[in-house]
C-alpha cells in the first residue's frame, strides 16, 4: 500500500549507523504469539550512544513473534492515542507486515487473550483495542529494515505465510517521556530513507 511520505504518519525506514542483530532464537518457528520485554539494554550500547546524539536514551526493548498465518491484534501501546514512536526491525518473510488502522469503534482493556497468551499484561497497562472488521487500513510496511514506527495509533501485524516473523522493538525516551512522531522525524531527518 503506497502512501505519500508527506502524509505517512505511520512508518519510515531508517538508515542506522550500526547493525541490529537478531537474537539467537529468532530462527525458531512456533505456532504461538510471543511478546517479551528486554529490560536490560546494556547489549545495545551503539544504539544508546546514537540516541544520545539527539538527547534521547534507550529505555527498553521488546520482542514480538507473529506465528505463521498469524496476527498481532490491532492496538495502541497505551490507553489513548499518543503518536509516540519505537524503532523496530523484523526478521521474516517479505509478505509479513506491520499495519496501521483507524476506527471509531474501540475498547480500552489491559489484556487481550490471544490463544492463551495475554498481551498488555504487565502492570495492567490499558491499551486501546479494535477489531479488524471495524477498522480502515491506513498503511502497511514490511519492517525487515530498521523502521521508525508510530505505536501511539492503532497498529498490529499480519503474517500470511508459513514462516515465522520475529521483531525487535526499541523504545527511545527523553527525560522519561516517550518521543512524539513529529519530534522523531525532525531529529532523525538525516537518517530517514
Amino acid at each position: 500500500m503506497a502512501r505519500s511520505v508527506l502524509t505517512n504518519r505511520c512508518h519510515r525506514y531508517l538508515n542506522l549507523p550500526f547493525v541490529i542483530e537478531p537474537l539467537s532464537y529468532f530462527d525458531e518457528v512456533g505456532d504461538q504469539l510471543v511478546h517479551d520485554y528486554i529490560y536490560d539494554v546494556s547489549n545495545y550500547t551503539d544504539f544508546d550512544a546514537w540516541l544520545n546524539i539527539f538527547g534521547y536514551n534507550l529505555f527498553m526493548g521488546e520482542v514480538f513473534y507473529t506465528p505463521p498465518y498469524g496476527k498481532i491484534p490491532i492496538h495502541t501501546d497505551h490507553s489513548s492515542y499518543t503518536n509516540h514512536v519505537k524503532i523496530n526491525v523484523s526478521w521474516g518473510p517479505e509478505e509479513g507486515v506491520t499495519q496501521w488502522w483507524k476506527s471509531d469503534i474501540i475498547r480500552k482493556e489491559s489484556t487481550y487473550n490471544n490463544g492463551g497468551k495475554l498481551i498488555g499484561e504487565v502492570n495492567n497497562i490499558q491499551h486501546v483495542w479494535a477489531d479488524e472488521d471495524k477498522c480502515e487500513l491506513l498503511c502497511e510496511a514490511n519492517t525487515n529494515l530498521p523502521s521508525l514506527v508510530n505505536v501511539g495509533i492503532l497498529h498490529g501485524t499480519n503474517n500470511p505465510t508459513s514462516e515465522g516473523r520475529w521483531t525487535l522493538s526499541f523504545i527511545p525516551q527523553k527525560d522519561e517521556q516517550y518521543i512524539h512522531w513529529d519530534d522523531a522525524l525532525e531529529k532523525f531527518k538525516d537518517y530517514l530513507v
